[in-house]
């Protein structure tokens, strides 16, 4: 308990994004529940008065940042003012139990093969673009021909929109970036990252471009570049070949103004397909070591990290290759121009190398036990795991220190899901577990900071699943289950339950109004959660109950200590409003889940599968006693929702723990 404290007050001297108090009013099933920002900048005294339709309603909240409205309608308009500046923040009411937000679709096309293809939503992310306290949505839409990198074919072009939060489909849409032929489609490419890089309080877009591609104001990114070469590139040139693969061709980063998407600086992508700078270079299957070409050079991962010091700006990393050969390269922003802060190389399982921005090695490392070289995953977290104020990046089964050094690797090899944040409270520092799809397939819990393994688990197949998240009140700490084994352990690694075959393993959410974890499934093994006659069900009121015969295809779930049961929401599952949909295939993830809005429990972005021309977002309307700082204001948390899109993608997590912290 001491050393979360220490943490927080350490926290409180660091960057945080100014934020306004994201007022929303929800529908119960009797009333409205009004819920409103907690800042970690506020003071312990800080109390909230209530307005609907002007008129106070409720004065000097000292509790939770969410109040009841048994008479609220979806005709009132609610308010909250802060008594310590006694400022007045207009809320929005909403008529559903989620926000429709319309979007532009983009038009069908036709590929060179005479295949057409359509578009629908995919990954989001967030941030503040214009400066006033209230979070934008940036969205990629993929054409319904993408492909993972084991897969030949041609793909429509890779889209980026942004939008408001808002129902007004006349102002909500704010810009389009198209990034055109060049760039391939599929969830191991664009990895985008969206952020405040220069420190002006507007987020700004990150991404990997190409010859052709396009910004917010119709413009090709190379205008944008600094370099003669980049400036002169041929954006007509076609390097699509006839399987739909892109092996040659120069590269880009482009960094894009978030306010109006305008390319702000476009530089050569470091490295390129043969570990070099600039160029146009053709991709080298046997550097790559693929039995596939282009399937090991063509997996990116990116995140945000500070890793100069959180009173420095942000460095965006992106990363190329995890298979074998795996290349960090952190990226500083001024406002003005992209540079190179350091890049990581492992050219094998026994040696790495740092340079430098004049590309001179700063760091160097041979022969020794091991490397990032085949230990990288599907996705990647961001965290200060050593203490030292800076951010270090865990990247699968090894993590780079901040200066781009190895910080240490288990040499366990390539994974898939993985999970980051204060797993174990009464251990120090933070802990990461993560599953593996290399031998031995399986799941491991270990020490950040150390990588020291503290519970591993083994199995004869791909362990491609698993989830690390604190769903037991009984159990301190995290509770952790894999598609490896049936069976769900505490972070002890004491089995609890023999069940975790049909418990969701997709991604955990605070949405009720404990401090506990839910789960959210994507409609498998239904079948196995209890089921009880409709007359056996608890009260409508406390909005938990057991399942219907009939499953739904996307669902909150909450642990009840033997099985599942379904969190509703006015006696309905996720998928039963705005016909909402998951995205990116077997993964079933949402297109965002971050705490944009309202209270510190968080929002999901879901699609409407019908028309794929909206984003629905729920908001919960379970009332809670807690009051917490946004989850955006936690450090570990905001850079999980920074990289939260990459590959394939995983929930944030906490870098405290929250059953101490309201206690």
């Amino acid at each position: 308990m001491l050393s979360l404290l220490t943490m927080s007050g350490t926290q409180a001297q660091t960057y945080r994004e100014n934020l306004s108090r994201g007022v929303i009013a929800v529908p119960m099933e009797n009333g409205y529940m009004v819920s409103w920002r907690c800042l970690a900048t506020d003071a312990k005294e800080t109390t909230f008065d209530i307005l609907r339709d002007g008129k106070v309603i409720a004065e000097k909240l000292t509790g939770a940042t969410c109040l009841v409205d048994a008479e609220g309608t979806a005709k009132n308009k609610y308010s909250v003012r802060c008594t310590t500046d006694n400022t007045l923040i207009e809320g929005t009411t909403w008529a559903q139990p989620f926000l429709s937000i319309p979007l532009v679709r983009p038009e069908n096309g036709v590929t060179p093969d005479g295949r057409s293809y359509s578009y629908s939503p995919n990954d989001c992310s967030t941030g503040d673009v214009d400066g006033d306290g209230d979070y934008e949505i940036i969205l990629k839409w993929d054409p319904s021909n993408a492909h993972d990198n084991a897969h030949d074919g041609y793909t429509g072009n890779v889209i980026l929109d942004c939008y408001e939060i808002s129902t007004d489909s006349l102002s909500n849409f704010r810009w389009r970036i198209d990034l055109g032929r060049n760039i391939r489609a599929g969830a191991h490419y664009t990895q985008f990252l969206v952020y405040d890089f220069d420190g002006d309080g507007k987020a700004e877009m990150i991404c990997k471009t190409a010859p052709g591609s396009k910004d917010g104001k119709g413009r090709y990114v190379t205008e944008a570049a600094t370099d003669p070469d980049i400036l002169n590139a041929d954006n007509m040139a076609n390097y699509v070949e006839r399987n739909g693969r892109i092996f040659s061709g120069p590269e880009y980063l482009t960094v894009f103004s978030g306010e109006d998407g305008h390319a702000i600086h476009t530089i050569y992508y470091n490295p390129n397909r043969a570990f070099g700078v600039g160029g146009a270079p053709r991709y080298s299957t046997k550097e790559w070591g693929d039995g596939t070409p282009g399937n090991r050079g063509e997996r990116y991962l990116a995140c945000v990290a500070f890793v100069d010091g959180r009173d420095k700006n942000p460095s965006a990393v992106m990363c190329r290759g995890y298979y074998t050969s795996s290349n960090l390269w952190a990226v500083r922003f001024d406002g003005k121009l992209l540079t190179t802060n350091w890049l990581h190389h492992s050219s094998s399982p026994h040696d790495w190398t740092v340079t430098d921005s004049e590309g001179k090695v700063r760091a160097k490392a041979e022969n020794l036990n091991g490397s990032s070289y085949g230990q990288g995953a599907h996705s990647i977290a961001v965290a200060d795991v050593d203490g030292d104020g800076c951010d270090e990046i865990t990247y699968g089964s090894c993590a780079i220190d901040h200066d781009g050094t190895l910080l240490y690797t288990t040499n366990l090899g390539h994974g898939d899901a993985q999970h980051l944040g204060d797993l174990d409270p009464d251990r120090p520092g933070l802990e990461y577990y993560m599953v593996h799809e290399s031998r031995p397939f399986g799941a491991d819990l270990r020490d950040a900071c150390t990588g020291e393994i503290l519970f591993r688990i083994t199995d004869n197949d791909d362990t491609g699943r698993g989830v690390c998240a604190d769903i037991d009140p009984k159990h301190r700490g995290a509770e952790f289950w894999c598609s490896a084994a049936k069976r769900i352990h505490d972070i002890k690694g004491n089995i609890i339950a023999e069940t975790a075959s049909w418990t969701p393993q997709n991604f955990r959410i605070f949405w009720d109004g404990d401090p506990y974890e839910e789960l959210i499934g994507n409609g498998r093994n239904n079948s196995n959660f209890q089921r009880r006659r409709k007359a056996d069900m608890p009260s409508p009121s406390n909005n938990i109950q057991k399942n219907e015969p009939k499953s739904p295809s996307y669902y909150i779930a909450k642990w009840n200590g033997t099985s599942c049961d379904y969190v509703l929401i006015n006696g309905k599952n996720l998928s039963d409003y705005g016909n909402s949909a998951s995205c990116n295939g077997t993964k079933a993830t949402p297109c965002l889940q971050a705490d944009i809005l309202g209270d510190w429990r968080e929002e999901l972005i879901l699609f409407d599968n019908k028309d794929k021309a909206h984003l629905n977002i729920f908001s919960t309307n379970i009332p809670t006693t807690h009051r917490v700082p946004t989850l955006m204001h936690d450090h570990v948390y905001r850079m999980g929702v920074a990289w939260q899109n990459t590959s394939y993608n995983q929930p944030p997590h906490l870098g405290y723990y929250l059953p101490d912290y309201v206690k």
